[in-house]
């Protein structure tokens, strides 16, 4: 196994967010300190998410006090809204003291978290940890990241080793963007096909707790929340099988969410008709994705009345 040296981390790029002066440059030395050339310090989270459409880093780091929406834009990244790479190595530090930002750091799906306060030995005990060691992904409809065990709670099914191009780096690997664009999508294709069947397990139980309600009478609220909630889920997937270039079963959600949708509307005067068709929408789901597209363009689960 390569060790981690000045040569093979001096084409590595980190990104560091940090918005005290002192603590930023503190980083910048700690990390030039083993071998990296290329790194940057961004004061302001806007900076900082411009520079990774821009170009994505092998590895971010970013501080718990950095800015309130840093864990959305874990998540951004990890979910294909921000940049090139899903990706990325991405290492929170955090104050001991900030139990809530230890707690939200592994829901938005961070690899690494760094306890302070940061050593020299510190940052290379982590660095060598994310480049030699790092976890495979899992992905659901609300989470993309790396497998906690004994930490995560969530059903899973199947475990991803995705790219790292910290380790292709210290490996001798060039990573121009068209490779990363090949190394990505390998991974990428089975993460959003990880979110489908996901997807599947939650329209499941959406749909079998509908039925229920419309069955027994136990017509509440509740009721249109969960509708709402299942055309939401259903618009998530057509957006998931859009990137898998799967337009059959992208245009079936999208027509299922707006029957959802209209349903929701007449929530408490619904036909039989509307309750047949949430019976069958898991059903159909599952057959769509299974499906070869059909000689007219539509799939056979579009029959459900």
């Amino acid at each position: 196994m390569p060790r981690l040296d000045h040569e093979n981390l001096k084409k590595a790029t980190v990104y560091i967010g940090e918005k005290n002066y002192y603590e930023r440059q503190e980083l910048r030395e700690l990390f030039l300190a083993q071998g990296l050339k290329q790194v940057v310090c961004h004061a302001n989270i806007e900076g900082l998410r411009n520079l990774i459409v821009e170009l994505p880093p092998d590895l971010m780091i970013i501080s718990d006090d950095f800015d309130k929406e840093i864990y959305q834009l874990v998540k951004d990244i990890r979910f294909q809204k921000i940049g090139d790479n899903p990706f990325m190595l991405i290492s929170m530090i955090v104050n001991p003291n900030n139990g809530a930002a230890l707690d939200r750091s592994i829901e938005a799906g961070v690899d690494d978290i760094i306890i302070k306060p940061v050593s020299a030995e510190r940052i290379q005990e982590r660095l060598r940890l994310v480049t030699f060691h790092r976890r495979p992904f899992i992905a659901t409809d609300g989470y993309v990241g790396p497998e906690r065990k004994g930490e995560d709670p969530r059903p899973v099914g199947r475990r991803i080793p995705v790219v790292n191009t910290l380790l292709e780096k210290v490996n001798g690997r060039e990573m121009d963007k068209y490779a990363l664009k090949a190394a990505v999508e390998g991974s990428l294709e089975q993460v959003l096909q990880a979110q489908l069947d996901s997807q599947s397990f939650r329209l499941g139980e959406m749909c079998e707790r509908l039925v229920l309600a419309f069955d027994t009478g136990a017509i509440t609220d509740d009721v249109q929340a969960d509708l709402t909630s299942l055309a939401d889920v259903l618009r998530d997937a057509s957006t998931v099988a859009e990137k898998l270039k799967d337009e059959d079963l992208s245009g079936l959600c999208t027509s299922l969410a707006g029957n959802v949708d209209q349903i929701a509307t007449r929530y408490l005067n619904t036909t039989e008709d509307d309750v047949g068709l949430i019976r069958k929408i898991t059903m159909a789901f599952k057959m769509a994705m299974k499906s070869p597209p059909q000689p007219d363009g539509q799939p056979d689960a579009l029959q459900l009345s």
